[in-house]
C-alpha cells in the first residue's frame, strides 16, 4: 500500500511493473540527476544533485520530469572510503575508515537520523503523485568500501570470517534503516550494493553467494513483511548477480549497464523480477540528439515492455548530460503515457 502521501495516480504503473504487472504507460525513474540538467529543468541553480537538494526542489523536478519516485537516502555507513587512483592506474576505493576488527565492526547506525531523513521527502511529496524510494546501504558495499578494494579482496581468502562478521554487522544496520523508512512512510525500497564491475561480479559466484544470498534473503523478507516493494541497485555486469537477485526475492534490478546483452538480461528475467534503466547514458544521452532520445525510448518500451519494465537511464542522469536530451526523455515517457 502506498504511503498517505501520494494520490497514487503516477506510482501505480512502478508499483505494477514492480509487482511483474502490465501498465498503460511507462513507469519513469532515475536514481539520481546532478547538478547541471537538475538546474537546468528548473531554470535556477541547485547546490547539488538530487541527493543534495532540498526535498521541496527534488519533488519539484520530479514533477516536472514526470518521474514516478524520488530517491531518500537513509544515511547508512558505507565506510568513509578513499575513491582514488591506486599505483597500478586504476581508479577505486583505495582505502577506508577501517584498519582493524574493531574499527570495522563497531560503526553506530543511528535509525532515528534515517527516519528523520526519510520523513522529509515524505512531507515533501504529501499531496502529489511521486513516491518515495528509500535508499538502504548495501551488504558488500558498505564493508568494501571501508576496508578499501584491496583489503576486502585478499580478506577473501586470509580472512573470509572477518568478512562474515562485516557483513553480519552492515545487514543488521540495512535492517535499520529498513525499519526506520518504514515507520517514515517510505513507498518503495531499493538496495544499493555495487556487488559487479562491468566485467563481472566482484568475487566469484560462491563467494558472492555464501556472503550475500542469506543476508540479501533476510532483508528481502523484512521489505516483504512491511509490504515495500524492494529493488536491488547494482551497476555492472549481470549475468551472474541476476539470477541471484532473483533467488534473494528482489522485485527489480537497476540499471542494466552498457556492458550487459539488454536482450539476454530481458530474457534471463522473464518476468520473474523487473527491470528498470535501459536507455544508455554514455553515447545516446550524453551525445546522441534528442530525436534519437525520443525513438529509444519508444523502442525500449514496444520491444521490452510493458511488463515489469521501467523506462530509465542504465547508470544516472550526470552533468554531462545536455538538458535538451533530458527533456527528450521525460517527453517521450510522457507522450508514450498519453498514447500520442
Amino acid at each position: 500500500m502506498l504511503a498517505d502521501h501520494s494520490t497514487y495516480a503516477a506510482t501505480l504503473p512502478l508499483l505494477a511493473a514492480f509487482a511483474g504487472g502490465e501498465s498503460a504507460g511507462p513507469p519513469f525513474f532515475e536514481e539520481l540527476i546532478e547538478r547541471a540538467p537538475a538546474s537546468a529543468i528548473l531554470g535556477r541553480s541547485l547546490p547539488g544533485d538530487t541527493r543534495d537538494m532540498d526535498p521541496a526542489d527534488y519533488i519539484e523536478l520530479a514533477a516536472c520530469l514526470g518521474l514516478d519516485a524520488v530517491v531518500a537516502h537513509t544515511g547508512g555507513w558505507l565506510g568513509g572510503g578513499t575513491y582514488a587512483r591506486a599505483s597500478d592506474g586504476s581508479s577505486h576505493y583505495i582505502g577506508g575508515s577501517a584498519a582493524t576488527e574493531a574499527e570495522l565492526l563497531s560503526e553506530v547506525f543511528d535509525p532515528a537520523e534515517a527516519e528523520s531523513s526519510v520523513r522529509r521527502y515524505v512531507a515533501a511529496a504529501r499531496g502529489s503523485a511521486i513516491g518515495v524510494m528509500a535508499w538502504l546501504p548495501g551488504i558488500l558495499t558498505g564493508p568494501a568500501i571501508a576496508l578499501g578494494y584491496r583489503a576486502f579482496a585478499l580478506a577473501l581468502y586470509d580472512d573470509p570470517a572477518l568478512l562474515a562478521k562485516a557483513c553480519d554487522a552492515q545487514t543488521e544496520r540495512t535492517l535499520l534503516a529498513l525499519e526506520a523508512a518504514a515507520e517514515a512512510g517510505a513507498d518503495f525500497l531499493a538496495l544499493g550494493d555495487d556487488i559487479s564491475d562491468s566485467t563481472g561480479p566482484m568475487m566469484a559466484p560462491s563467494m558472492l553467494r555464501s556472503l550475500w544470498l542469506g543476508r540479501a534473503q533476510t532483508v528481502c523478507a523484512r521489505a516483504g513483511a512491511r509490504n515495500l516493494p524492494i529493488m536491488l541497485h547494482c551497476c555492472g555486469h549481470l549475468a551472474a548477480v541476476l539470477p541471484l537477485a532473483i533467488e534473494a526475492g528482489f522485485d527489480a534490478i537497476q540499471p542494466v549497464a552498457a556492458c550487459n546483452d539488454l536482450s539476454a538480461v530481458l530474457s534471463a528475467a522473464s518476468r520473474r523480477i523487473a527491470v528498470a534503466g535501459t536507455i544508455d547514458v554514455g553515447l545516446l544521452l550524453v551525445r546522441g540528439k534528442p530525436g534519437a532520445v525520443k525513438r529509444a525510448v519508444a523502442h525500449h518500451w514496444a520491444d521490452y515492455g510493458p511488463a515489469g519494465f521501467v523506462i530509465g537511464s542504465n547508470h544516472s542522469i550526470n552533468d554531462a548530460v545536455p538538458a535538451e536530451n533530458l527533456r527528450a526523455l521525460a517527453r517521450a515517457v510522457a507522450e508514450l503515457r498519453a498514447g500520442t
